[in-house]
């Protein structure tokens, strides 16, 4: 980890809290937004946009003004979110899950049921 690198990020938390279910993960950006994009470890080596199932997840606060979507700060507002979508292997998008920040577990749980149930 580099020197900069910020331990309270919700990247940072939630790459933790996925690692002890056995989860990959990493960061994708695009437009001032940033997310984590999260897969089994045996497609690891395959770029989550090319027929591999994942899931993205992020930081947002459901009630402001802004369309913030960030894994780049502290999750710490009062009423952010977290907020996770599925992809499925030809790409349709959604909604998996959302939960207010302290309850991270319930999100990573739905990410572990969902990655490792059979897609059809």
């Amino acid at each position: 980890m580099s020197s900069t690198a910020r331990l309270d990020t919700a990247k940072h938390i939630a790459a933790q809290a996925l690692a002890e279910w056995g989860l990959l993960t990493s960061t994708d950006d695009d437009a001032g937004n940033s997310w984590l994009v999260i897969r089994l470890p045996q497609s690891a080596d395959a770029s989550p946009s090319v027929g591999v199932p994942h899931v993205v997840l992020y930081v947002f606060d459901p009630f402001g003004d802004q369309d913030e979507v960030t894994v780049d700060r502290a999750p710490t507002g009062p009423l952010d979110h977290w907020c996770a979508v599925s992809v499925d292997s030809k790409g349709a998008q959604r909604p998996l899950i959302s939960r207010p920040v302290r309850q991270l577990g319930n999100c990573v749980e739905a990410i572990a049921d969902w990655l490792t149930s059979p897609q059809g």
